[in-house]
């Protein structure tokens, strides 16, 4: 009894052993691949076309490459969750047309969102120069604007100052002011010339 419970548990253990080598033998054979470019390629059960179609795959679809019946040239493949067999001219390890095409798409469309990104900025930069250029024409009309000012109003004081002995009343004015003084002044010289020629 003993013996054949451990002969049980031995063909158990060499069973598991023998499917779990399957299993890993079986994963390291799976590699992606691509369903090459035909309109659709019929998903049969077994490893030939005499075995039943359980699907259908479309061109350029993503697929994983299991296994490979070499009497047929048929492989297997997992897609989504179906495992199935077609002939194996329809499987390539490369992205189909369609796939290329779609990736060619993303890449274009992630150009044009770069260009588009650089455009904007470009013109902004453009608005920003127009606006600098702008505001430094408007500071150089101003500059001369002042100049322009400061060179009227010192013509300006020059007149007035050239208008000031022009003027016959302040002219007047100056010759009587001098008078008053010279007037003033005379008398005080005069007496004490005379007190002088007394004495003598």
């Amino acid at each position: 009894m003993f013996k054949l419970i451990k002969s049980s548990m031995l063909v158990l253990f060499s069973a598991c052993c023998l499917t779990f080598s399957f299993i890993n033998d079986a994963q390291a054979q799976s590699k992606p691949a691509y369903i090459s470019d035909a309109l659709f390629v019929y998903l049969h059960s077994g490893p030939s076309n005499q075995f039943r179609i359980v699907g259908t795959v479309n061109a350029g679809q993503s697929v994983t490459y299991l296994a490979q019946d070499a009497d047929t040239g048929y492989v297997q493949i997992q897609v989504d969750d179906k495992t199935g067999w077609l002939p194996k001219e329809h499987v390539t390890y490369t992205p189909g047309l369609a796939s290329q095409l779609e990736q060619l798409k993303a890449k274009y469309a992630n150009h044009n969102e770069a260009t588009l990104a650089l455009e904007q900025q470009r013109d902004e930069l453009n608005s920003q120069l127009n606006k600098a250029v702008a505001e430094r024409q408007t500071a150089q009309e101003q500059l001369e604007q002042a100049n322009r000012a400061y060179e009227q109003l010192k013509v300006q004081l020059e007149n007035t100052q050239g208008s000031i002995w022009e003027k016959p009343m302040v002219l007047g004015s100056l010759i009587l002011l001098a008078g008053l003084i010279f007037g003033l002044i005379l008398p005080l010289l005069l007496p004490k010339n005379r007190d002088s020629e007394r004495w003598m």
